[in-house]
């Protein structure tokens, strides 16, 4: 059987493409080699304000302390003068709204995937409750309470110690410690916090370093991300379009790049195939030749008519593209159907 051989310039479009499609792949994989500055912490207390994309990537990577003034309560209801820690009734304790609070700190560290490690709590009800309601557990150490209203400075340099000993290295989940208004010493700078608001501290060198304050609803909004997302689909869906090798089977997805009649998509979308189908947007079916793949990095370039078919390119993030960067899918089917 004779080979197929392709028109010499149509041979030259072709490397071509599948030369920029590689190029792109090549680029991104660079990206895995760039390592971030270091902290050089010298040591005692500072501030590391971070904001909220630096924030929820320190976040993400481990190694903070996260210390979390418990939820909202019923100031018009106070402990009791002779309270027992055994005993509910006798403290102030969470309110409805400070209960949907703590679920909603908890709903946002599992949507931003901030991993936990040890969670710590205070012996009063606000406090464990508070830590519950969000992560689930909570292990209650004794003298954490015992900073407020006059603190108690054995307890205090017994706290600081276990925070010296347990505090998380880079890396390990999160530490979390659900208390009051008043918490442990070494976590320095301090500052006061609101009902259910959060402090975020790093190990520097001996000492700690503040990144942030997050206040109960603002937890959600430290991902930016998700707003720019929705912006890039509204930009980008347009270009992209369902790629089926026959009618009604499984499908995979493709976006038309600058160069005019060619899409690109997977190679093992494709297989073997010399011919595929291509549904727009809009649901229009149209039929493109498949003129060459390259397996080894999973990438197959199409030929259609791309009338009504814009390139993706300006403001789809493609050119900015790293390693560890999120990625926005078109799921299986018709583009923008789900």
């Amino acid at each position: 059987m004779a080979p197929n051989l392709l028109p010499r310039s149509r041979t030259v479009r072709v490397l071509a493409v599948l030369g920029i499609c590689v190029t792109l792949a090549v680029t991104a994989c660079a990206g895995a080699d760039s390592s971030a500055p270091e902290s050089t912490g010298t040591g005692g207390s500072e501030s590391s304000a971070l904001g909220g994309d630096g924030l929820l990537a320190q976040l993400r990577d481990g190694g903070a302390i996260i210390v979390i003034r418990h939820a909202a309560t019923d100031r018009s209801e106070p402990d009791y003068a002779q309270v027992d820690l055994d005993d509910c009734s006798t403290q102030r304790n969470l309110t409805d709204e400070g209960r949907a609070d703590a679920r909603t700190i908890g709903e946002a560290f599992r949507e931003l995937r901030i991993p936990v490690g040890t969670i710590w709590a205070s012996p009063y009800c606000r406090t464990w409750e508070t830590a519950e309601l969000a992560f689930g557990r909570a292990q209650v150490i004794d003298g954490l309470e015992r900073l407020y209203p006059v603190p108690d400075e054995a307890a205090e340099r017994r706290i600081n110690r276990l925070i010296r000993e347990q505090a998380p290295a880079p890396g390990d989940p999160n530490m979390v410690i659900s208390g009051h208004g008043v918490y442990p010493s070494v976590l320095q700078p301090a500052v006061t916090l609101d009902e259910g608001e959060a402090a975020i501290y790093a190990v520097r060198g001996d000492g700690f370093a503040l990144l942030g304050q997050v206040a109960p609803e603002e937890w959600a909004g430290l991902d930016s991300s998700a707003g720019e997302m929705s912006g890039v689909a509204d930009r980008v869906l347009d270009s992209v379009v369902s790629v089926q090798v026959r009618e009604g089977d499984r499908s995979g997805s493709g976006f038309r790049v600058a160069v005019p009649g060619i899409v690109v998509t997977s190679a093992h979308v494709v297989a073997d195939a010399d011919e595929v189908s291509v549904v727009l947007r809009d649901g229009t079916r149209r039929t493109a030749q498949v003129l060459g793949r390259a397996p080894e990095i999973d990438i197959a370039a199409l030929e259609l008519d791309d009338s009504g078919l814009p390139p993706m390119h300006s403001g789809s993030g493609l050119a900015d593209a790293r390693v560890g960067d999120p990625v926005l899918a078109e799921p299986a089917g018709a583009p923008g159907r789900q």
